[in-house]
């Protein structure tokens, strides 16, 4: 039987043959090694964030970042499922931005997020154990999946060698996962669980009967 660890670094190895960078979440960490993130609240890998927006939005100028950078990092309500609604209206429509342009007159403009068109000019990144500071202890959801530094997926594993625990045991942890750190799921596009031998996939509002095979 596997571990949890080893069910970890299998799922791990699916996302580098499908071409995702692989990265462990204390060298990224504000004390780590390769760090990207400046404290343990932080959601979002700005340096991917600002890369991406330089390359899919090459007509603004580059003080419009931080107008996005703000957008994203003030949610606009305290309801988790208002704010990832908003969000997803933000990710297909842009994030509005203003700036001057050569006449001095104020241009109203949307920055993009992600290349729906092509692959090729997204960063995909998948890292284990990405440590948050929750409203009650120190969280580690097993594997964060960014594109262009935005966490759109969250995986919760489960020893398929504990007779004990199931993936409704990862669906478990993922609810208390939504509560002590909810920025984490304002981006959320999927919410994926397993125990090695089953999996289940669903939306963030998805409860158990409406999770998919996965």
């Amino acid at each position: 039987m596997i571990t949890e660890d080893q069910l970890e670094q299998l799922c791990l190895e699916w996302f580098r043959t499908a071409g995702w960078e692989v990265l462990h979440g204390p060298d990224i960490a504000p004390d780590g090694s390769n760090p990207m993130l400046s404290n343990y609240q932080d959601v979002l890998l700005k340096p991917d964030l600002e890369k991406a927006f330089t390359q899919l939005n090459p007509h603004l100028p580059s003080g419009c970042f931080e107008q996005v950078w703000a957008t994203l990092t003030k949610p606009e309500s305290l309801d988790l499922i208002t704010n990832n609604r908003h969000f997803h209206k933000l990710l297909l429509d842009g994030v509005p931005v203003d700036y001057k342009g050569d006449d001095e007159q104020w241009v109203n403009d949307h920055a993009f997020l992600v290349d729906f068109e092509s692959d090729a000019n997204n960063r995909f990144v998948a890292v284990n154990q990405f440590t948050l500071t929750g409203t009650k202890n120190p969280r580690r959801p097993d594997i964060v999946c960014f594109i262009n530094g935005i966490p759109f997926a969250v995986l919760e594993l489960k020893s398929p060698g504990d007779e004990n625990v199931d993936i409704w045991d990862a669906f478990n942890q993922l609810q208390t996962y939504k509560d002590e750190i909810s920025d984490l799921f304002i981006f959320n596009e999927a919410l994926v669980i397993s125990d090695g031998y089953t999996a289940r996939v669903g939306s963030l509002t998805a409860d158990q009967e409406r999770r998919e095979n996965a």
